[in-house]
């Protein structure tokens, strides 16, 4: 899955708790993607300041989830994850074995994981976070590595609590 139709498989709920984070938390980060993506569609800065936050958020959900926008919506889901989520990116590192800096922030990713290690990282994951957001760190974790890892290919199949959509 690229990060745009990760984006549309998420539920109302999700996108709208995504957005939120971000514009409270990254506000400078949210309003450059926001303005980013306005000007290529064309839109003057004007054109958001008289919408509210939450119709902010959702038009620039509503425009990431498009192939054009890929990058920004990768962007801004690292962003939250990477913030927002640390907790959550941690428990998987750690139950998988890869070394971090205890932020979630990985430097060498490694070349082969197995089942099981990615096993006890959804598991790790799952005790404390919703399935929803555990499915799209390891949709997002596969776009790391030029063809993912075939381990967590094989879990996102396998286990139907963490496929998105």
């Amino acid at each position: 899955m690229k990060s745009h139709q990760i984006i549309a498989a998420l539920s109302p709920a999700l996108k709208k708790d995504i957005t939120s984070y971000l514009q409270k938390e990254t506000r400078e980060a949210f309003r450059t993607a926001l303005y980013s993506v306005g000007q290529q569609k064309k839109l003057r800065p004007q054109y958001f300041q008289n919408k509210s936050r939450e119709e902010q958020g959702a038009w620039l959900i509503e425009q990431i989830k498009t192939k054009t926008f890929d990058g920004v919506a990768e962007q801004l889901l690292q962003l939250w994850l990477l913030k927002g989520k640390v907790d959550m990116l941690t428990a998987f590192l750690d139950a998988t074995g890869i070394q971090h800096d205890g932020k979630g922030q990985v430097d060498d990713l490694p070349e082969e994981l197995t089942t099981e290690q990615v096993e006890a990282g959804v598991d790790a994951m799952l005790k404390t976070h919703p399935a929803e957001e555990v499915a799209l760190y390891l949709n997002l974790f596969q776009l790391q590595r030029p063809g993912g890892w075939s381990a967590i290919s094989e879990v996102l199949e396998k286990r139907t609590e963490v496929k998105l959509g």
